[in-house]
């Protein structure tokens, strides 16, 4: 079994065709909040969201440049969208600015499609795992720690239930 088809993949995942005038083919992509932002565009989106959550820890450009081990002047870039980052070094500014990757694209994420008949079961599970791992997001070390060793306490007994 092959899988499947460019159109059915395009469909299952919710894509849409986009003629981008600086490309000679066509992409695919998602609505975000509505309509489909060229990469550009959501270029200037992640470079604002970078800034906007630097200028919320009150750090200043410089001292996250000399965190990078970069020139002040090429971190600003970033931030201006002017010049692209590396995805090695947007996880290092992810280190730097104490951020999960998730955190930081959640604003660029559409919902998953819902999936084929017969994985309901594993939608609410995939549901509750989500539900759950945001509010242990929540908790403070202490906390976090007594659930984990609750769960770990319990593994044994619930191993082949599920």
């Amino acid at each position: 079994m092959a899988g499947f088809g460019l159109e059915q993949w395009v469909s299952y995942l919710g894509l849409e065709r986009v003629d981008d005038p600086n490309k000679d083919y066509p992409v695919y992509r998602k609505r975000l909040d509505g309509k489909i932002i060229d990469l550009k565009e959501l270029d200037l989106l992640v470079a604002q969201r970078l800034r906007g959550l630097r200028t919320d820890r009150q750090i200043a450009q410089a001292k996250v440049a000399t965190l990078l081990g970069v020139k002040e002047a090429t971190y600003s870039r970033y931030e201006n969208a002017s010049s692209l980052m590396t995805v090695g070094r947007l996880i290092h500014i992810f280190e730097v600015l104490d951020i999960t990757p998730e955190e930081f694209f959640k604003p660029f994420v559409n919902k998953r499609p819902s999936r084929p008949i017969g994985d309901s079961r594993k939608d609410a599970r995939t549901k509750l795992m989500e539900g759950t791992v945001d509010h242990l997001n929540k908790l403070d070390n202490t906390a976090l720690k007594a659930v984990h060793d609750l769960v770990t306490a319990m593994e044994p007994r619930t191993i082949g239930r599920q």
